[in-house]
């Protein structure tokens, strides 16, 4: 793959993943469920040739890299499919469905996939990466980093971002796996509805960091709409409030940082993904199918774009 790396300076404590190996068993496990009951969006609105169930799974193995480890089994079942939004802008939309377990988290939530939304001359609709284990149809790789503690020693990945695409079919188009990332990582935590994130949420502005996660003492400003991270650029978080066309926005560092935090994960992996493999691409999803989804939709589809 030709990929040209601009790489910040990121301290060492982001670059590698904390913490004793814990037994197989521990970590996140996503249980995927499709839900087969409106179809894919129309030839030309949609264009690559993969398909949802590859790139879900693809995604769910990214999170799972995530939080692999930590000490305590992390479970949760995601149902997702397409499905016509009220909100035409938006492209994605988590739901929350219950939560459970202690520490107490999203146990179970729906995601469905915009089968018709809006287009524009600088939106043309779904970019399905027919092998969205890896990052090929990509030319331009770059990774950004902020300050994070009082004493701007230590700095902390803001984003991996994947820019430029090679093939004509990422042309200003919204890169799907990109979105299936963003939504789980609303169901890993970042919802207004999950108790989770109402208790941690601070003038409803910012989400401190907390022992015995890495960079505790810091805070990660949030936008209320959605919600996602604060701020909003073409380099940014993955869970910032708005997709950006022609580009494959990964997990940072933040990202993970930030639902280890709402999730009480005690310790996130903040290195840098293998940048060739986004997961590990076996070709047969591995997940269960429904008919229809059983969350309870809010009245409510108009959040924001994702």
């Amino acid at each position: 793959m030709r990929t040209h790396r601009i790489v910040a300076a990121i301290a060492a404590a982001c670059l590698m993943a904390l913490g004793a190996v814990q037994p197989a068993l521990a970590g996140l496990t996503i249980t995927l469920v499709f839900v087969d009951n409106a179809p894919p969006p129309k030839p030309g609105v949609i264009v690559g040739g993969g398909q949802l169930q590859e790139i879900m799974q693809v995604a769910a193995e990214a999170w799972e890299r995530v939080f692999k480890q930590g000490g305590d089994n992390w479970r949760i079942t995601i149902e997702y499919g397409w499905d016509q939004l009220r909100d035409v802008n938006q492209f994605g939309r988590h739901t929350l469905g219950h939560e459970g377990d202690s520490p107490r988290r999203i146990v179970h939530s729906c995601v469905r996939f915009n089968n018709s939304p809006a287009l524009s001359d600088a939106n043309r609709g779904w970019f399905a990466d027919p092998t969205p284990w890896e990052n090929s149809e990509y030319s331009h790789y770059t990774t950004d980093a902020n300050p994070v503690d009082k004493g701007w020693r230590n700095s902390i990945n803001i984003a991996r971002v994947f820019s430029e695409p090679i093939v004509d079919d990422a042309l200003l188009r919204i890169d799907l796996l990109q979105v299936a990332m963003h939504e789980i990582g609303h169901a890993l935590g970042l919802d207004d509805e999950y108790s989770g994130y109402a208790a941690q949420l601070k003038e409803d502005t910012f989400i401190p960091i907390t022992p015995p996660r890495p960079f505790a003492g810091s805070v990660l400003f949030i936008n209320p709409n959605g919600p996602h991270i604060g701020g909003n650029t073409p380099v940014g978080p993955l869970m910032i409030s708005s997709p950006t066309p022609v580009t494959r926005q990964l997990i940072s560092s933040v990202d993970a940082l930030l639902l280890a935090q709402l999730s009480s994960f005690k310790q996130p992996d903040l290195s840098a993904p293998p940048l060739d493999r986004n997961g590990q691409g076996q070709g047969t999803p591995r997940h269960l199918s429904a008919p229809a989804f059983s969350c309870k939709f809010s009245g409510s589809d108009t959040e924001g774009p994702w």
